[in-house]
């Protein structure tokens, strides 16, 4: 698929369709049109025009469903994604106008992801885009949005322990970590179809979960907070998106993610679903979400690989067998681990 991304033929035929769109909506390419941002499963261009710079990305097999997903968004008033003005779900080619700075690009030394005010207002509109698709799983998953719904997490996960492909591409650093994990994955089992029941009763829906939430992906600006790069999303719990959530603002911000500034923004995120249950029943749900949460990554991963060779992967192709290694691990910290507080 890599190959794709340099090949002259594609790379025409690509921008062809572009720039049409783009002449279509009344614009004209101003200047060259580069690529700065090539990855195994996606490429972006970026175009030159009299309204600004434009966007056309492309994506591999695997997270093509995002187009079809921005379209319906658009057709069915979702506010608070970034939409596309033309896509072609075919190519799996999505063409975007300029969405301004990211979060993490709004201070100059790109640490933006620091600004927890500016989190607890993303994540605030965030949680009312999730609650605003409660009612369209069915049709989520109908574009081809994956299913990682809780009563499916067992099976998605006895999936992924069965890959060998997946396995047989783990890190060599996490060579033993991996096989170990590997080994015992069939008998977690059991304790992860318990949790997943138990996130299944909470009575909280299913909805779009992002899945990639972080500073990088979603642009700030007088038009307001939109979330892009909707390539790993799936219909799921809605809490499982604070896996990748808040070990970024972890990562980035240097917290403690059992800390109170990171049980605040959980706190501020949780309180959309507060017409449904108790401040300690959300609280419960989003921690064993965030457990569950490495599953849907692993599977995020392998997606994102599909129909790359393992030296297209670019250093990826051990990100879904670290992801069950996490798992494993943090199955084996639950007991040992004081729970975080319900509230700050």
């Amino acid at each position: 698929m890599t190959g794709r991304w340099t090949d002259p033929a594609w790379r025409d035929a690509t921008l062809a369709w572009a720039v049409e769109r783009l002449e279509g909506l009344g614009h004209r390419v101003t200047g060259g049109i580069t690529q700065p941002h090539r990855r195994p499963w996606s490429t972006v261009f970026r175009i030159p025009a009299d309204a600004g710079p434009f966007w056309c990305k492309a994506s591999a097999p695997g997270p093509g469903y995002e187009g079809p997903l921005l379209d319906a968004f658009g057709d069915w008033g979702i506010r608070g994604a970034m939409l596309p003005v033309a896509t072609d779900p075919g190519r799996a080619l999505i063409l975007f106008a300029d969405g301004g700075p990211t979060m993490r690009a709004t201070r100059p030394d790109g640490t933006g992801d620091r600004d927890l005010d500016a989190w607890a207002r993303i994540l605030r509109g965030y949680a009312a885009l999730q609650r605003s698709t409660e009612a369209r799983a069915d049709d989520l998953l109908a574009l081809g949005v994956p299913d990682g719904r809780p009563e499916r997490l067992a099976a998605l996960l006895e999936g992924l322990g069965g890959d060998a492909a997946l396995w047989d591409r783990a890190d060599e650093e996490d060579g033993a970590a991996a096989a170990e994990a590997r080994r015992r994955l069939p008998g977690l089992l059991p304790v992860v179809a318990r949790m997943a029941g138990d996130l299944a009763a909470s009575g909280i829906p299913a909805t779009i979960q992002h899945d990639d939430l972080h500073g990088g992906n979603v642009f700030v600006g007088r038009e307001g907070d939109r979330i892009f790069d909707w390539g790993d999303a799936s219909v799921a719990h809605p809490f499982g998106t604070l896996t990748s959530t808040m070990n970024s603002i972890e990562y980035h911000a240097g917290l403690d993610q059992h800390g109170s500034e990171l049980i605040r923004l959980r706190d501020i995120y949780l309180e959309a679903w507060s017409d449904i249950a108790a401040p300690d029943v959300l609280a419960a749900a989003a921690e064993r979400a965030r457990l569950l949460g490495a599953i849907s990554r692993a599977a995020s991963w392998r997606r994102a690989l599909v129909g790359l060779s393992p030296d297209e992967m670019d250093g990826h192709g051990g990100a879904p067998a670290a992801w069950l290694v996490e798992l494993v691990d943090r199955l084996d910290r639950l007991g040992r681990v004081e729970p975080p507080p319900a509230r700050a």
